[in-house]
């Protein structure tokens, strides 16, 4: 059996929270998209947006996260903000439980890469 070697540079942290993000550069529209973070680094974000989305692979985007105190122990960051670029989106498949009401609203998986200038604030120690 061959040994997956693991690539990423940040730890990744799975996270609940919300992310806004907007469009920067040629294709700056101003209007930010509201979604929900899945997982961050200091390399990247995945979340969900609703679908349709404006966004698209190769876009340049701003993302802003804030990690609510209850969270912070997973993420050593109180808030991440920084530009990057879309790299990768595909359709959320969401399953149903017994019991369980259908999604209100369909959801587009969007993969970000950020820059290496992200900014990460409010530093917490990690216990």
């Amino acid at each position: 059996m061959k040994a997956v070697m693991e690539r990423r540079r940040f730890r990744r942290a799975e996270l609940d929270v919300p992310v806004s993000i907007r469009s920067w550069g040629q294709e700056e529209t101003g209007e930010a998209i509201t979604g929900q973070v899945k997982n961050v680094s200091l390399a990247g974000v995945y979340c969900h947006v609703p679908a349709p989305s404006p966004l698209k692979p190769g876009q340049q985007v701003i993302c802003s996260i804030s990690v609510p105190p209850e969270q912070a122990r997973w993420f050593p960051f109180s808030r991440v903000q920084g530009k990057g670029w879309v790299v990768r989106m595909d359709s959320v498949q969401t399953g149903r439980r017994a019991g369980e009401a259908p999604p209100d609203e369909p959801l587009l998986g969007v993969a970000v890469a950020f820059m290496p200038d992200v900014t990460a604030l409010g530093t917490i120690e990690w216990t």
